[in-house]
């Protein structure tokens, strides 16, 4: 068994946000080519999607890993599985990689020499393993505790849905091995893999980390397995409707009215205990009221149909950088940071301004058609909204440095 010290966290707060500046990085880029046109010699946009979302996917999981890894010797009451320190620093590097791997050729062939690799692919599968193997750590460190706490039982949902995410994830290599072409089956394990990933394993994972910062568990009923159980089926709403059925849709569309409520009642628990809660994750708890919202409205068919392809870039940034990163950064400041409360004030400051521009050029350019004002003008704030972002980012280093804190004992 092993026991971590608050250096080890530390680094490991810093390497993630680390992984989410240069995500961030890239995503400017993106958001500077779609306005004027990709740099000559930088790469095809397409492909550096999958460089900026890969990465992005990184980001969250590393510092999610970060936080359980913490937080669960205390509630299991005991030390961690020997192999943790070699998971986390796999899991950095191969989450790290999927950037340069990615960029040149995305999930195509790139020729290295005489060799031609899909770089891109292997790098993912790597990085994918690596989740099992964090998925494995996490199972034998909670094999046999009996006393299933809250947090414990939204951890446990959300390893859940991400080892069916991760299952999702791996059936693309099979299904060209097995030579299968239908786009229903594509799409299908696509967003199984998309959507438990973002609205599954993220969204649990999370509340299991924000439970944790209160000693007492709230004597309110709040839904953990419940809430695991109907977010599966939810995933389907991300397909393309032509590709699915209409029985699957209400299936898939009454569940996550049901996840919705199930939200609202933590979400409604979040705000009583708000006192103490870093700005950072109040600011977050604004994707979640838009994640409760977009559930009602997508009951109607018609407009299921149209913010699939209007308003998907921008439900994602809602549940990867409004909720999850401004959750996520709120608290790795708030347990491993140093206490330089204004240096967190200007941390907090850019970070909320650019998510805030960048989420509203991204909402307003997916209603645009109705709007006044010409398309392209919200492409240019998404741009430098951006780079607000990424700059918010980088001075979220500097609190996790020097590694190495006041207090250094060991955390069983």
């Amino acid at each position: 068994m092993l026991i971590m010290t608050q250096r080890f966290f530390r680094k490991y707060a810093f390497l993630s946000i680390l992984i989410l500046v240069l995500a961030g990085s890239t995503g400017s880029l993106l958001r500077f080519a779609l306005v004027y046109g990709m740099p000559s010699g930088w790469g095809e946009i397409r492909h550096v999607i999958h460089a900026h979302s890969h990465t992005m996917f990184g980001w969250t999981i590393l510092a999610l890993m970060a936080l359980i890894w913490h937080q669960l010797p205390q509630i299991t009451g005991r030390p961690l599985p020997r192999g943790v320190k070699w998971q986390m620093a796999a899991t950095f590097f191969f989450s790290l990689l999927q950037l340069p791997a990615f960029w040149p050729n995305g999930y195509g062939v790139t020729e290295i020499g005489s060799a031609r690799m899909p770089l891109g692919a292997i790098s993912a599968g790597f990085a994918g393993l690596t989740w099992f193997w964090f998925m494995g750590l996490y199972a034998l460190a909670v094999r046999g505790v009996k006393n299933h706490s809250l947090v414990l039982r939204l951890w446990n949902g959300a390893v859940i849905l991400l080892f069916i995410a991760s299952l999702g994830a791996m059936a693309e290599p099979v299904l060209l091995l097995m030579k299968i072409d239908s786009p229903f089956i594509k799409h299908l394990f696509l967003h199984l893999f998309l959507d438990l990933f973002t609205t599954g394993w993220l969204l649990l994972a999370l509340f299991g980390a924000l439970w944790s910062l209160w000693d007492q568990e709230p004597s309110a009923w709040l839904p953990t397995g419940l809430m695991a159980i109907f977010i599966f089926p939810t995933f389907l709403l991300g397909m393309p409707p032509d590709l699915l059925p209409p029985a699957l849709y209400w299936v898939s569309a009454i569940a996550n009215v049901i996840v919705a409520i199930f939200i609202a009642i933590h979400l409604r628990q979040f705000i009583l205990h708000r006192r103490g809660l870093p700005l950072l994750v109040k600011f977050g708890f604004l994707g979640l009221v838009v994640q409760i919202g977009a559930a009602w409205m997508l009951l109607i068919p018609s407009v299921w149909r149209w913010g699939i392809g209007a308003l998907r870039i921008f439900y994602l940034h809602n549940m990867l950088l409004l909720w999850t990163s401004s959750v996520l950064l709120g608290l790795l400041l708030l347990r491993f940071g140093s206490q330089s409360a204004l240096w967190r004030r200007w941390i907090e400051r850019f970070w909320i301004l650019g998510v805030s521009l960048m989420w509203l050029s991204l909402l307003a350019s997916g209603v645009s058609p109705w709007l006044p004002i010409s398309g392209r003008f919200f492409m240019i704030l998404a741009a430098w909204a951006s780079v607000i972002i990424v700059f918010a980012a980088m001075l979220a280093l500097r609190p996790f440095l020097p590694f190495r804190s006041s207090h250094e004992d060991p955390l069983n």
